[in-house]
């Protein structure tokens, strides 16, 4: 016979369960639509609230592989890596290694200089944590010999010459804009302190004590196979993207279980000094300055509730979206292998709705329906200028455009002529004959237009 306490158990057990399989299909009613609108390719998206974890896949890992994502599927996390190289400094500071107000200058090794703004102020660490450093997103020497991997060959020496040869316009700590060059610096500071490399400090101090096994930069031939293929809006296939010396700044791949693990230690940090730099990575250290700004932890952006932190990021096939709240006790990770940020508002809804309020599903514009047979009249090559050639092509009942030297992209109908671009903001207007096929199109693009004629022969 069942004893009293033992029948409160399975009821709570039970109660658990069925509460676990609600927010499940809450968090299915909540993402459908964006894999219906073709949005994203695939999905995966965790949850934490109180002591419930619940993990959902979505879609496909890409057209040729309809395998559903799920938790231990990898994805180029982007600039969430900023949150882990602000604890990475918190950590520094924890040991006694530096300190906030340390001088970025004084990590950098011989060989590097970095010269003062003109008031003769340093830029301090922290000032590099929450982009208040002065120096700008991207430095004016990272000249990719691949625009597709644009960070893949910023080397050490690269950053060296910038340094040595930038004179900061801006007081650190006066304003804040939004620099991947000063996250990637920091990181490269402080593997430089501890005389190793980015990937080696987060392993030593982030991955391994919170026991993040497939959280890292370079994927062993495993974790290869769990990445999912990279696309860009629209479905297009994508690129990854590799990092030298600004790793700091987006270079971490990771699954959702690991991020969970991650937003667990964030809502209860572990005993001990990795523990104390997370609490100090999660305290407001820059206060907006202006209207526009966000507070910021140390990589954390705080949310204008002044409770939740958060951090997305994107690189060239993926995006991500990190939320935690202490106040609610509760998390969201979303990642997806398609490059939008419209999956940002998937996971504010998420959090709203583990915050109480009734959300309701996204509504995405209609797509008109274009018949394949209407869409092969504007099949072919068109020329835009000398060696600047469109190619128009169907694949697969989708209407694909290239320029030369440039991938293959899907265009969207607004009519049976009339066609845009969702990765940028651009219009194809198709002229056709009595006979329906094109003889021309006209891209609107920055407010100018050009026309490219069919190069074949029209009917």
């Amino acid at each position: 016979m069942k004893t009293s306490a033992t029948i409160a158990i399975l009821f709570l057990l039970f109660a658990s369960v069925a509460q676990a399989a609600d927010l499940a299909e809450q968090m299915d009613r909540l993402a459908k639509p964006y894999i219906d609108s073709e949005t994203v390719v695939g999905m995966s998206i965790g949850i934490i609230q109180g002591d419930k974890t619940v993990v959902r896949g979505y879609g496909e890992l890409s057209a040729d592989d309809s395998q559903v994502p799920d938790g231990k599927t990898i994805y180029e996390i982007g600039s969430i890596s900023k949150v882990f190289t602000g604890l990475l400094l918190a950590d520094a500071v924890v040991e006694g290694r530096v300190s906030l107000e340390t001088p970025a200058e004084d990590l950098l090794p011989e060989g590097f200089s970095m010269r003062r703004s003109e008031k003769d102020q340093p830029i301090q660490l922290r000032h590099l944590a929450t982009h208040a450093s002065g120096l700008p997103r991207l430095p004016d020497n990272l000249k990719p010999a691949d625009p597709y991997n644009p960070y893949a060959d910023y080397t050490d020496q690269r950053l060296a010459e910038f340094l040595a040869g930038h004179q900061p316009n801006k007081q650190p700590g006066a304003s804040m804009e939004y620099s991947n060059l000063g996250a990637g610096l920091l990181g490269t500071l402080l593997a430089f302190e501890r005389k190793t490399n980015y990937e080696s400090l987060l392993q030593e101090r982030i991955a391994t004590p919170l026991k993040l096994v497939d959280t890292g930069i370079t994927l062993n031939a495993e974790q290869q196979k769990r990445l999912a293929s990279p696309h860009i809006a629209g479905g297009t296939p994508g690129h990854t993207w590799d990092f030298d010396a600004l790793a700091g700044a987006g270079a971490i791949r990771s699954d959702v279980d690991d991020l969970l693990k991650f937003a667990q230690a964030q809502l209860d940090p572990p005993a001990g000094k990795l523990g104390a730099a997370i609490d100090v990575a999660w305290r407001v250290q820059q206060k907006p300055l202006d209207k526009n700004d966000f507070a910021m932890g140390l990589g954390w952006h705080v949310a204008r509730d002044g409770s939740t932190r958060w951090h997305n990021g994107q690189t060239g096939g993926y995006h991500s979206s990190l939320f935690v709240s202490r106040k609610l006790d509760a998390a969201v990770v979303v990642l997806t292998n398609t490059a939008t940020g419209e999956v940002d508002a998937l996971a504010e809804q998420l959090m709203r709705m583990l915050a109480g309020a009734e959300e309701k599903p996204r509504e995405f514009a209609k797509q008109l329906e274009v018949a394949p047979a209407k869409m092969q009249r504007l099949a072919g090559k068109y020329q835009l200028a000398p060696g600047a050639v469109f190619t128009v092509s169907v694949q697969d009942d989708k209407l694909l455009v290239g320029l030369t030297g440039q991938p293959m992209l899907r265009v969207y109908p607004r009519s049976e002529t009339v066609w845009f671009y969702k990765v940028v903001d651009a219009t194809l207007t198709f002229q056709v004959n009595d006979s329906g096929r094109s003889v021309s199109v006209e891209l609107f693009q920055n407010g100018v237009r050009q026309t490219a004629k069919r190069v074949e022969k029209s009917e």
